[in-house]
């Protein structure tokens, strides 16, 4: 069927070579009659009509794994580009820098066995509530009284989120954050970045307010990200297909999956490979271009 789509190029750090681009564009996508808009010196739209489009997905995957170029390349319908209504965030890696899991493992100087399973379950490597279970079971023991209060002081959020979240409040776009991490830490962020939502794990403490190893409640993994998506897109009428979710891990990909649109942020190969598109730059913020926003439009939301 043939379509109106657009292609983005943002540059991770120095400005485009738009020469070397329309060289892409025409040689290796074999793209014709494109016409173009740049966004800012980083990023620059192609705008086209393609009967061809999953042929050109394939295309722009093999490229990339290929890690030959210095620029994320996104490819969406233009039709949908600008009805994005809900943002749902995954929290560790995404919103913010750390694995909370990895924070409470230091507590115990454990950290280096909690992040390896961690990172084989972010893979797709393990079964995300056994690697859950099998981290949190490692945390028993660890003192929950002032616990909360200390990791809110070493939280660090990631660059440019804070202006992203503020400019699609101004845009009236509904978030939220579903986390595989904690439920405390999760409101933390929610609060500090103006979100709607935040749903995360709770873990469990005995009469001595020492964590007991296990969780209470339901698991928010990843078939759960995609059902609460789904909820807090029914709750404010908004069809799955104007909903984009953001994260870095392999419990994302359900989440993304249900969504009209995905964004794997610095991501793992794995889920850069299956996600919709891929953002590598050092600033959330860069996700505006994605949605089609230019330098100057940008600094407007945020300021």
């Amino acid at each position: 069927m043939t379509e109106s789509y657009i292609i983005t190029f943002i540059s991770h750090d120095t400005e485009l070579n738009l020469s070397e681009i329309e060289t892409f564009i025409t040689k290796t996508l074999a793209v014709e009659d494109a016409t173009s808009k740049q966004l800012s010196p980083r990023a620059v739209d192609y705008y086209f009509i393609t009967d061809k489009a999953e042929q050109l997905k394939s295309l722009i995957k093999s490229e990339l794994a290929k890690k030959v170029h210095n620029y994320d390349i996104i490819l969406q319908k233009q039709s949908s580009r600008q009805s994005k209504k809900l943002f749902i965030f995954d929290m560790d890696s995404t919103l913010i820098y750390q694995e909370v899991i990895e924070l409470i493992a230091a507590y115990a100087n454990i950290e280096d066995k909690v992040a390896e399973i961690t990172e084989r379950a972010m893979n797709g490597e393990l079964d995300f509530n056994q690697s859950l279970a099998e981290r949190v079971l490692l945390l028993k023991g660890i003192d929950a009284t002032t616990l909360w209060d200390e990791l809110k002081l070493k939280i660090q959020l990631t660059n440019g989120v804070k202006e992203l979240c503020k400019a699609l409040s101004k845009l009236n776009i509904v978030m939220g954050v579903l986390s595989g991490g904690f439920i405390p830490l999760a409101e933390f962020v929610k609060q500090e970045l103006g979100l709607n939502y935040a749903f995360a794990n709770t873990l469990g403490v005995d009469s001595s307010n020492k964590l007991d190893g296990t969780t209470i409640g339901p698991i928010v993994n990843g078939d759960k990200k995609a059902e609460l998506l789904l909820e807090i897109a029914e709750k404010h009428q908004i069809n799955p297909k104007d909903a984009v979710a953001v994260g870095d891990g392999a419990n994302d990909l359900k989440m993304m999956s249900v969504a009209g649109f995905g964004i794997a942020w610095n991501a793992k190969p794995k889920v850069q490979q299956l996600a919709p598109s891929c953002l590598n730059t050092k600033s959330l913020l860069d996700v505006l271009y994605i949605v089609g926003y230019t330098e100057k439009e940008i600094e407007s939301l945020i300021n």
